[in-house]
């Protein structure tokens, strides 16, 4: 039964209450998905340290023989790991990859730093190598952690109980549909699913995660990858209307979104330096053009464009894609009276909710 779980799983208490979700023993080893994190920085040099009290134990090639730890103790608090070639060194020993766990080979919670940049707490097991100049760290984690940890990057704490279930299930549609890169499963920037650290076990994003546990949404029995963006502007987008092809999946029917047409959203922005005007609707073009001028500068794909002799003035309406949930939509039915069930129904039309432990 999906009722029947490990207590006391990882054997000790995290300082930050961050736990992983309940799930039945033999499942656990089954979900594990392996992320590719904080490669946005490029980095060269990262530095580990434990994330909780337990001792984190790193291996060069997943051998026993070469293990070091993190324990707390003077010279063991933490390491600086460096891109040297193709090999990555720990200290002062260099090997081609390093895997930090438990000592037992169990997930683990550790802190990994890139320095001056950030510092994030993954709870599971890394793996860092090196490519092409850069370190590439890879947090493996069991799939419900890294729902409750994409819910609490991308809702706030205070959103309805109901509206963090619907993301709950729309980000482990996602995961569930299977894997989008080579090295790892999926990244941590919003080409795949922004990740962040483990929410705290009392959180509202770690209620709803538990609450939804195993539910994803399938279209013609396969599981959904369903996309999402923060507001529709009052309607949301089949995949043609943003100059994606649907292909032979999921078409990602327009729906009304009352939310976002009774708070109607302006932003202004300008973009100089391009010879292309800004096209709306063109979400290929807009994530080229944004990674180019900035996020800020073209945030949605709903906006009119104005030459001023000196760049681009854009006026917009939305913030994403606007395909799939309207997260705003989302919060909006939800403080409305609406249950999760109703509001993946309304944004994922002819989809069915099924349980996969």
């Amino acid at each position: 039964m999906i009722e029947t779980v490990c207590k006391n799983l990882y054997g000790f208490s995290l300082p930050l209450l961050f736990l992983v979700v309940s799930l039945p023993c033999a499942a656990l080893q089954q979900q594990e998905i392996r992320f590719g994190v904080l490669g946005l920085f490029h980095p060269r040099e990262m530095v580990l340290e434990q994330g909780s009290s337990q001792v984190v134990s790193i291996r060069s090639n997943g051998e026993a023989g070469t293990a070091q730890v993190l324990n707390g103790e003077s010279g063991h608090r933490e390491i600086v790991l460096r891109v040297a070639g193709s090999h990555v060194t720990a200290g002062s020993a260099s090997a081609s990859s390093w895997t930090a766990t438990a000592r037992d080979g169990s997930p683990v919670a550790f802190r990994l730093i890139v320095p001056g940049k950030i510092r994030r707490i993954y709870f599971g097991r890394l793996t860092i190598l090196a490519r092409n100049g850069e370190l590439v760290a890879v947090a493996a984690m069991d799939r419900e952690t890294a729902v409750a940890s994409i819910v609490a990057a991308e809702m706030d704490e205070n959103d309805p109980l109901e509206a963090l279930k619907a993301q709950a299930v729309a980000t482990r549609s996602f995961l569930t549909a299977g894997p989008r890169h080579k090295d790892f499963d999926f990244c941590d920037s919003t080409h795949c699913q922004f990740l962040r650290s483990p929410p705290a076990g009392t959180s509202r994003a770690f209620a709803a995660v538990a609450a939804t546990r195993g539910l994803v949404l399938e279209y013609r029995g396969t599981p959904l990858a369903a996309l999402y963006s923060s507001r529709c502007g009052g309607h949301t987008r089949d995949l043609r209307e943003t100059g994606m092809e649907p292909g032979e999946e999921y078409p990602y029917y327009g729906v009304p979104c009352a939310w976002c047409r009774d708070h109607p959203l302006v932003w202004r922005s300008k973009v100089a330096g391009s010879a292309q005007a800004p096209k709306p609707g063109d979400e290929p073009q807009r994530i080229l053009q944004a990674r180019q001028f900035g996020w800020s500068a073209i945030p949605g794909n709903d906006f009119t464009v104005a030459e001023d002799g000196r760049g681009w003035q854009l006026a917009g309406h939305s913030i994403g894609h606007g395909v799939g949930m309207c997260q705003h939509g989302a919060s909006g039915m939800a403080a409305s009276g609406a249950g999760f069930r109703e509001i993946l129904a309304h944004y994922y039309p002819n989809t069915t909710l099924v349980l996969h432990p």
